[in-house]
């Protein structure tokens, strides 16, 4: 090994003393060299964290890019839940607006026989009365 001379705080001396009086090193020179020795253990265990917290990191990208995916989803399905209760409301009104047209049909029907004259309701005995052209006639 190397001889390097260091100036030391006073605090730092006071630690490597007492690292010696508690038996951790023999010497204060092997306290520096027990703190250099520390301090790599705790740098490998520093990039270990950092490397951790990446991948969780990572993880957490990739679990909001699924909830978004998801949110996406739920928003697709209730678009599409509302267009077939739309589909479904306009089912359930079909029969009420049958009937309405077959009122509608039996009216025009009436009216124009009522309107007609007697050449043309026997016209349209034969030929049938022309309701659906009832815009073409008046």
């Amino acid at each position: 090994m190397e001889r390097v001379t260091a100036t030391l705080r006073e605090d730092d001396i006071r630690e490597l003393q007492a690292r010696v009086r508690l038996g951790e090193a023999d010497s204060r020179s092997e306290a520096v060299r027990v703190l250099f020795d520390e301090r790599d253990e705790l740098d490998d265990q520093l990039d270990d964290l950092r490397t951790r917290y990446e991948a969780r990191g990572d993880r957490v990208a990739d679990l909001k890019e699924r909830l978004a995916a998801r949110d996406r989803r739920v928003d697709d399905l209730e678009e599409q839940l509302r267009e077939r209760s739309r589909v479904e409301d306009k089912i359930d009104d079909l029969p009420d607006q049958l009937r309405a047209g077959m009122a509608s049909y039996e009216a025009r029907r009436r009216r124009l026989l009522d309107e007609a004259s007697l050449v043309e309701r026997l016209k349209w005995r034969v030929t049938g009365v022309p309701v659906d052209r009832v815009d073409e006639l008046e």
